[in-house]
């Protein structure tokens, strides 16, 4: 529990204490057999950690606590990976949208949304400034807010499928109706 704040310890070990009371009356009296049953300390503090930083993620707009939260709710090596990954990929396009926004604004003839009349793909997406030969660009200068505002809705999306997965991740691992800790 090391790092984190002192309230939050406080209230962790109250309720540790409080679950020990339980099950040890549970128990017989048994305090031993008690915290035997909450599991390995260190497991505990882990799931501990992780419901901090989920609950920290939910409130936050921030990528990296979202993205450390996610990575610690992840049971496996493979699902933080593969939630790393994803989230990492959602901010590169939010990036790459809004660095064209701002490509757009010093290369407007290299750059932006093209069509091309009898084109398999008639629509275009451009970036590199290889406009395809008899294109004719759509959006002018409206590709600069419109890239911008894609960006945030990408932002959005990527952030609510993240805060979403955590919440689902929470509830799931609520301790059960006996009292004990789900690690």
């Amino acid at each position: 529990l090391r790092g984190m704040p002192e309230r939050e310890i406080d209230d962790i070990l109250r309720e540790i204490r409080s679950h020990i009371a339980e099950l040890s009356e549970a128990e017989g009296g048994d305090v031993d057999a008690a915290i035997r049953s909450l599991g390995d300390p260190v497991d505990l503090a882990k799931t501990y950690r992780a419901e901090s930083l989920i609950v920290q993620a939910e409130c936050s707009g921030s990528p990296l606590v979202i993205l450390q939260a996610l990575r610690h709710a992840s049971r496996t090596r493979a699902g933080r990976f593969t939630a790393t990954l994803l989230y990492v990929f959602g901010y590169a396009t939010v990036i790459a949208l809004w660095r064209e926004a701002v490509h757009d604004l010093f290369a407007p003839a290299r750059t932006g949304l093209w069509y091309t009349p009898g084109s398999a793909w008639p629509l275009t997406f451009v970036s590199d400034g290889s406009v395809p030969a008899g294109s004719k660009e759509l959006l002018g200068w409206w590709f600069i807010p419109a890239v911008i505002v894609a960006g945030w809705v990408v932002k959005y999306a990527v952030d609510h499928v993240a805060k979403w997965w955590l919440r689902r991740y929470r509830r799931s691992n609520e301790p059960s109706a006996a009292g004990r800790v789900s690690t």
